[in-house]
């Protein structure tokens, strides 16, 4: 998340909204939020009745995927940071790189001045 300097859910918020315009303000301190809402309706019978289940998510982003620094084919599985040996901080390994790199033929460490995580997706 890209930190701006406003705390949007740190504080309580004061709430503005018209019902003759299809915008509501979030305001709280220095900072005002303009929210558009774009599609209203009324609820119909089909719709779910449970408010606990709103607002319903029709849009899903998608996930980004870095690739292995060394290969450049397959998906990362590893990150290392501040690692002597790599071109780049932080590398993106899959397994099988990250163990040329870093590990000797019995599966020891080469070396250990760096940090490893488990990687998923950004």
């Amino acid at each position: 998340m890209l930190d701006t300097g406003c705390r949007f859910f740190g504080e309580e918020p004061r709430k503005h909204a018209s019902r003759d315009t299809d915008t509501a303000r979030h305001m709280h301190g220095d900072c005002n939020h303009t929210l558009v809402i774009r599609d209203m309706r009324l609820l119909h019978p089909d719709d779910v009745h449970n408010r606990a289940v709103y607002p319903i998510i029709t849009f899903q982003l998608k996930l980004r995927f870095q690739k292995c620094s060394v290969c450049k084919i397959f998906r990362a599985t590893k990150v290392t940071v501040d690692d002597k040996w790599t071109p780049k901080n932080p590398c993106f390994f899959r397994d099988e790189c990250f163990a040329l790199l870093h590990l000797d033929q019995d599966f020891s460490p080469l070396y250990t001045e760096f940090k490893e995580y488990d990687y998923n997706h950004d």
